[in-house]
């Protein structure tokens, strides 16, 4: 028996989306998913014109869409197709499944609690890409074992490393500035302004623009909550403003907005400890919003809510303070953590 025919083929389904763009109210306008041997693709008029933009980058034009179902038309084949299985494809977490979240919420239906396979996360896991990786692929040497960790002799593999992988892509600019932009994280915008996005991991939309580019909204009203009732007041984007203001009036609501509009998603158990944790109002609020905002990542936004929600589980703080120091690089650790998660149920 080969290992591919031990996999369950029939429950996975590889999915991608081409959408109007990458905006956080973006419209699908092509879904494509094989599960098996079966293969369900489709057009989708998205109800308003694509972006020339969009086009240039997936070909589909507002005329081969005009006469497309809408999203609408087709929920109940795509709910059907994805029924009890595993979904995947290449770097989904952030975008894809959002998007789809979304689109099916909008026709007020729930989507099912499935697990996302991100195979662009397991190549991440498979492939760690670590300095000595980065410096013998580069260059084609090994790192010295006994050197490594050495300040000066890291900083000149790196620089090697760097040298060697400017000579493999040449491609890549001789301008540091556009290297440097080239390398920033992914970014996707919040409304049409550009004064937020969510970027790279982080668990809040950061500021694009202005003095605090760069800065999660949690640190701009540390720093200057009068900067705050600024963005309010200025010519920004609807979606802007209304982040801006949760942040500001409405904490729970804000919580809220992260887990339904972040890209990562959060998975449907933790998005039940949120839930509980918002109805529950408790009084250690702040301070598990505050450990949610050290963390600095959506996936870890349920230890807050655990930490609230199970106040009689000693389980919950140990877990969410071993996260909080960052422990959780060693075999020790990781076996404490799969312990305690599986003490809580997680």
């Amino acid at each position: 028996m080969s290992r591919e025919a031990a996999l369950d083929l029939e429950k996975l389904v590889v999915f991608d989306l081409e959408t109007t763009g990458l905006e956080a109210d973006c419209k699908i306008v092509q879904i494509a998913m094989i599960r098996g041997e079966k293969i369900y693709q489709s057009l989708v008029n998205p109800g308003m014109p694509i972006p020339p933009e969009s086009t240039e980058i997936h070909r589909i034009t507002d005329a081969d869409v005009v006469d497309a179902p809408t999203f609408a038309d087709i929920v109940d084949d795509v709910l059907a197709f994805i029924q009890d299985s595993v979904l995947s494809g290449f770097n989904i977490r952030k975008f894809d499944v959002p998007v789809l979240r979304r689109e099916v919420a909008a026709t007020d239906r729930p989507f099912p609690p499935l697990p996302i396979l991100d195979l662009f996360e397991l190549n991440q896991k498979m492939n760690p890409r670590t300095l000595a990786w980065f410096f013998q692929h580069y260059t084609g040497e090994p790192m010295d074992s006994e050197e490594a960790h050495d300040a000066v002799y890291d900083c000149a593999c790196t620089r090697k490393g760097f040298l060697g992988m400017f000579e493999k892509h040449p491609d890549l600019p001789t301008s540091l500035d556009e290297l440097t932009m080239l390398a920033e994280p992914e970014r996707l915008p919040v409304g049409g302004s550009g004064w937020l996005a969510w970027t790279g991991n982080q668990s809040e939309p950061t500021l694009t623009r202005g003095k605090y580019r760069g800065w999660a909204l949690s640190e701009v009203a540390r720093k200057e909550t009068s900067y705050l009732d600024w963005l309010c007041s200025i010519d920004a984007d609807s979606a802007t403003k209304n982040i801006v203001r949760l942040y500001k009036n409405n904490r729970e609501g804000y919580l809220s907005l992260l887990k339904e509009e972040h890209p990562l998603r959060l998975e449907p158990k933790y998005l039940d400890l949120l839930n509980a944790m918002e109805r529950k109002k408790s009084e250690r609020y702040d301070e598990c919003k505050l450990l949610a905002e050290k963390t600095k990542d959506a996936s870890l936004l349920f230890l807050a809510a655990a930490w609230a929600v199970q106040e009689k589980r000693p389980e919950a703080k140990e877990l969410a303070e071993i996260y909080l120091a960052g422990k959780d690089d060693n075999v020790k650790a990781d076996r404490r953590i799969n312990f305690l998660k599986k003490r809580l149920g997680l």
